[in-house]
Parts: C-alpha cells; structure tokens; sequence
C-alpha cells in the first residue's frame, strides 16, 4: 500500500502571482485541489475511480492559516493525508512547506460524497469502508477545527455577479475557488498593500449553477475580521471568515503565526 501521506511539489509560476510578487490564497487553495486530487487518484479513490459509481466528491468546509505566501519561482511542497473519515465527510489536512524546509502553513478540509444523478450525499462507510485505511489520525495538524461562520443581516450588498461559463466547473457547479476569488475582489489594493491573509475560512452551503444572481454581503468583525455571505436571494451559498495581519517590513509574514 502506497504512503498514507502524499507528498507533492509545486512551482509558482509569474501568473500564479498578485501585485505583490507572492501566490494568492485562490492559487495556495489549488495546490490543495490539485494535491487531494493527486493523492486520491494514486491510491484508488480519484476522480476517475469513483466516477464509475456516479459519486464525486465536493469539498463542504475549508480552512487555511499562512505565516508567509511562497514568491515567484519558489518551489513549494504540498503534504496531505487524511485525518478521518465518518458517515457523510472525510477530513483531509495539508502542510506547506517552504524551499529551505520551513513550514509556511495548514489547512483543513472537509469533503462530501454527492451521488451526481441525484444530488445527494452518499454514505461513505457503507461506500467505500476500503477509505479508513488511509486515516492519519496522529499527525500533527496545529490549525483550529472549523468552527461556524454566522450568516451576514442588515447590510447592503457589496458587490454581485452573475454565475456564467468560466465559473463552472467539471460537476457543473460553480467552481470552489471562483467563490474565493469573488470574496477577495470586495477588498481594494489599499487592504493588500498594507497587510496580507492570515487565515481564511469558507463553508460551502449549496450548489451555485449557470445563470444564478448572486450578492456577496460583508460585515467587519473586527478591525482585522471581515464576514462574507454570499446569497442568491435570501439563501446563502457559501459563507466565508477572512482574517488579515499587517504586512511587517514589506514581506507578507506573520511572525505571531500559530503555524509556526
């Protein structure tokens, strides 16, 4: 049986960069994608495996927490394992790891089954119970668990756009990070200029497709905090929690980092 960690290299190529020289959160959060996606396909349970029983999996919750954002032409490596697995979602957790071996950041994640005839959840246990041997639940994993995010009331609506073809994805949903992407274009250069992300939250609610109407409502929880609802109607879709730190002699690195 094959490592239940995986272990995956990434370059940081000059698009894959903001104004400031560094990888994005939307970029960071497809090295996660393509590392779970990496791990899953080698060990049996990828997107082709499972596609034969018409299941895919979705992620439902993600969390990631950086102390410093990897610059143009940096080589990042990415590990991921499972960290459990129960009726309805696996839990995966990811490491980054910087060029000269310092750990940069975690997340967490949590994924879902969808039978993609229905629409609804599949019982994993029952499934797949082969997915219990990949578990890793000793390793170290320092990031919170992911709490609620509360939903957004009483605001105006920031900003809003229509789901069209390039936010689509491969299950024909709207693409998990095109929502990322949108919360982050609430922000002006100013916020990115003076500080970076320090962690950032979202919980995906239900399925944005082609053609929906969505506003994105935000609330500062603190000077540092801000909330993000994303709604079509009166309904949320996903709802997100970014949390900021000032940028420190022009590098974005939190020396305070719980990742660290």
């Amino acid at each position: 049986m094959l490592s239940k960690v995986g272990s995956y290299n990434y370059h940081i190529e000059s698009y894959a960069c903001d104004f400031t020289g560094k990888a994005t959160i939307p970029v960071i959060v497809n090295c996660i994608f393509q590392a779970a996606t990496a791990h899953a396909n080698e060990r049996g349970f990828g997107y082709d495996d499972i596609r034969k029983d018409n299941v895919a999996w979705v992620v439902s919750r993600l969390s990631i927490e950086m102390s410093e954002y990897p610059e143009h032409d940096e080589n990042i490596t990415v590990e991921t394992w499972i960290e459990g697995v129960d009726r309805f979602f696996t839990q995966r957790c990811i490491r980054f790891i910087h060029k000269d071996n310092r750990v940069i950041g975690y997340a967490r994640t949590i994924w879902a089954a969808i039978d993609i005839v229905t629409r609804r959840p599949v019982d994993i246990l029952a499934w797949r119970p082969d997915l219990a041997d990949y578990v890793v639940p000793d390793q170290e994993c320092p990031l919170e668990k992911l709490a609620k995010i509360p939903p957004v009331n009483g605001v105006e609506p920031s900003m809003g756009y229509t789901v069209r073809y390039s936010d689509i994805d491969i299950n024909q949903h709207t693409n998990s990070i095109k929502y990322i992407e949108h919360t982050l274009n609430i922000f002006d250069l100013k916020m990115f200029k003076e500080k970076f992300i320090r962690k950032y939250e979202i919980v995906y609610l239900i399925e944005g497709i082609f053609g929906d109407k969505l506003k994105l409502y935000t609330q500062a929880a603190s000077e540092n905090e801000y909330l993000i609802d994303t709604k079509k109607g009166e309904e949320s879709i996903c709802r997100s929690r970014i949390l900021f730190h000032p940028v420190i002699a022009g590098l974005t690195r939190n020396p305070m980092s719980a990742v660290e």
